[in-house]
């Protein structure tokens, strides 16, 4: 693969080419948090795609921040897809705990780096430029700065590429899952070669500031 999201609709296609193998292996999928289903017209017919959220055009509308439990059975699906998602809830451990219950082989989870936009925030690159988008984003990050107004959504947690794969490996383990691959989009974007040079060094150093997604396979034991 040769290229990288850079939306929603392109995360949906991205991770059903980069999983292709174990999505396809599998006779069902779970798409937690799938807005309005994007990821369904990208996997094999055979596989039985059920989506979940609490906007857009899901199968099931669920807000998983009002729930104890996700209202399907031990090992229902093969895999369970859960992209960018985890960030948003305040009960980011019961979910993620749901998440290895209802899976039988295979969960594919995507988190944001949020240390990545501290250089960015140093060199003073604006993510909301203008005073009618700083109403609902901060000044410098989009989940994280200080908005003008309350907003619609934001992240409830501030971690690092090691945080997430240190979370992610001590709960996988409490429900009998192994980290399997766990990767960053460094190696799938296209840089100049003067970014290519800046990027490598920096990231010899801390690969935290750098690296903006983690990208992680749970396989069952």
């Amino acid at each position: 693969m040769k290229w990288f999201y850079k939306n929603r609709e392109e995360r949906s296609r991205w991770l059903a080419e980069r999983f292709a193998k174990e999505i396809g292996s599998g006779k069902s999928l779970l798409d937690v948090g799938c807005y309005n289903a994007d990821f369904k017209q990208h996997i094999p017919k055979s596989v039985k795609y059920t989506g979940i959220d609490m906007a857009g055009q899901p199968d099931l509308f669920i807000n998983l921040d009002q729930i104890e439990k996700l209202p399907f059975k031990d090992e229902e699906f093969d895999t369970v897809i859960c992209a960018d998602v985890l960030e948003h809830l305040e009960n980011i451990h019961l979910i993620f705990g749901e998440l290895c219950r209802v899976s039988a082989k295979k969960i594919i989870i995507t988190l944001p780096n949020a240390y990545a936009g501290i250089l960015e925030y140093l060199l003073g690159r604006k993510y909301a430029k203008t005073q009618e988008k700083r109403k609902n984003f901060g000044k410098y990050m989009k989940f994280y700065g200080l908005p003008l107004q309350k907003p619609e959504d934001r992240h409830r947690w501030f971690f690092s590429f090691d945080e997430a794969e240190e979370f992610t490996l001590a709960q996988a383990s409490k429900y009998g899952f192994v980290i399997k691959q766990i990767e960053s989009e460094y190696k799938y974007l296209k840089h100049s070669f003067i970014k290519k040079i800046l990027f490598a060094t920096v990231r010899l150093w801390d690969k935290n500031l750098t690296d903006r997604n983690v990208i992680i396979l749970l396989e069952k034991k």
